[in-house]
């Protein structure tokens, strides 16, 4: 019977610090989402334009002329498109995003390669974590950014979520909400890898060993983690929603003759080289 009670409450532990973790993940991501989700819209909004820009554009035209018409067009409410959807999806999104990140990571420490690189080991747990809860992130993507940029492209409309989910199912189908996923995963993913990674050694130079993690040392090492994997995949990220405002557009002018491709990326490398081509290597880092 003890042995059966020591080998049960490890398992309680780890259960109980998963579901702390979802619920503490989803109360700081909506305060979160809340305060940055401006910044994420004028970034959508700067990943569509199509053109040149030099280090002084970045912030001079695609952040500050772009908050000036979206609060002269759309007012604050364009500032907030997408954020209910973004908010009610992070829930159980987050729930399977850290779950399966503590399951993966557990697993593959005890693999030989992974056991010996414990950075080899985050990232990938990262990966595999995000291939799986884009189950959920998937059409929570889809529906956010296609709200954030609506006002720009004046090619479709959402009045809000339901909206949304209901002129995607009708017009494209249910799979319209995931056929985005090979490209969401391609940019997400790479995205979490980092994130894990960067974390978890960061923890390691902050924490000593046998203390436990505070609340603003955790803060600072989340934020920083974030911004330096925000950075690296941009480029990613900015195709895939690109990918995705063409997917849009299709759907609306389903049968229309004159209906040509804004992008035209076949996937992620092909758009990538085209921006490189076209707009200059900067523009591979707007919103970032």
């Amino acid at each position: 019977m003890g042995t059966l009670s020591k080998s049960a409450e490890p398992q309680e532990n780890v259960t109980r610090h998963l579901v702390l973790t979802s619920l503490a993940s989803f109360i700081a991501g909506s305060i979160g989402r809340l305060v940055c989700h401006p910044l994420d819209t004028l970034k959508a909004k700067a990943q569509i334009e199509m053109s040149k820009l030099s280090v002084g554009d970045i912030f001079r035209r695609y952040l500050w002329n772009t908050a000036k018409q979206t609060m002269a067009t759309e007012g604050i409410a364009g500032f907030y498109r997408g954020i209910g959807i973004a908010i009610a999806g992070s829930l159980p999104a987050g729930a399977l995003y850290f779950g399966t990140y503590e399951w993966s990571k557990h697993l593959l420490q005890e693999k030989k390669i992974f056991g010996e690189s414990q950075t080899l080991c985050y990232f990938f747990s990262g990966l595999i974590a995000e291939t799986v809860s884009c189950i959920f992130w998937v059409p929570v993507d889809v529906i956010k950014e296609r709200m954030q940029v609506q006002a720009n492209l004046k090619t479709y409309h959402y009045r809000n979520t339901f909206d949304a989910i209901y002129k995607i199912s009708k017009g494209e189908g249910l799979r319209g909400l995931y056929k985005a996923y090979g490209a969401t995963i391609g940019s997400f993913g790479p995205y979490s890898a980092f994130y894990f990674m960067f974390y978890e050694e960061f923890k390691k130079l902050v924490v000593k060993e046998g203390q436990n993690i505070q609340f603003h040392q955790s803060l600072l090492i989340a934020g920083l983690s974030g911004s330096l994997a925000s950075f690296i995949t941009n480029p990613l990220d900015m195709v895939k929603l690109r990918m995705q405002v063409d997917r849009a557009e299709r759907a609306v002018a389903q049968g229309s003759e004159e209906h040509r491709s804004r992008f035209g990326y076949r996937n992620l490398l092909t758009g990538m080289i085209h921006v490189y081509k076209t707009e200059g290597v900067l523009a591979l880092f707007k919103g970032s």
